[in-house]
């Protein structure tokens, strides 16, 4: 698990739709591209998976949160922030951006699980198309200790739940199995 970590992290990033980007390989592409659960999916890649989570409050929003959020007549939204490991390795950072109706609704009880577990098992939920952003690993420095600078690619989603949306943003780690084959230009 990581120390010392300081709520929120943030990711203050530039996001593009999927169709506007170009990835530089086909086995990134899936894993950004993978409309399942990226839990079920990390889990089924590690012996040991584990949650660390980093906080949940209520929080201003980043602009570029607010912009896609732009339509929504919620007054009060809570980050939260959880990093997923895989045998021991920080695999994805997680940002999710929640109404506080879901927080005192559905997701009352999430406490230090996947949100993954609870939003892919309830078909109430539904998910946007995807964005995507590549970022410096500099700019998760506390997540990325000892690495050099290399290029990190992150995805995007809204997930609609009675007409309600929260937003869920996942940034694949330098150690992720999302850039062990072939990917030229991560990590």
């Amino acid at each position: 698990m990581l120390n010392n970590l300081s709520f929120p992290v943030g990711l203050d990033v530039e996001w593009v739709y999927a169709d506007r980007v170009s990835i530089p390989n086909s086995y990134l592409k899936n894993w950004l591209l993978d409309t399942g659960s990226l839990t079920e999916r990390l889990q089924s890649m590690s012996r040991h998976f584990a949650l660390q989570k980093l906080g949940q409050a209520e929080q201003m929003l980043h602009k570029c949160e607010r912009e896609w959020l732009s339509k929504e007549e919620v007054s009060r939204w809570y980050v939260r922030e959880v990093v997923l490991f895989g045998d021991q390795q920080p695999w994805v950072f997680a940002r999710s951006v929640i109404p506080h109706q879901l927080v005192e609704g559905e997701l009352a009880n999430i406490g230090s699980q996947p949100l993954g577990k609870i939003i892919f098992n309830d078909q109430r939920f539904t998910r946007s198309k995807f964005q995507l952003c590549k970022i410096d690993s500099h700019q998760l420095t506390s997540l990325c200790a000892a690495q050099q600078h290399r290029t990190l690619w992150g995805r995007r989603s809204k997930f609609t739940f009675n007409d309600v949306n929260m937003l869920v943003a996942e940034v694949f780690l330098p150690q992720a199995p999302a850039y062990l084959t072939g990917n030229t230009d991560a990590c």
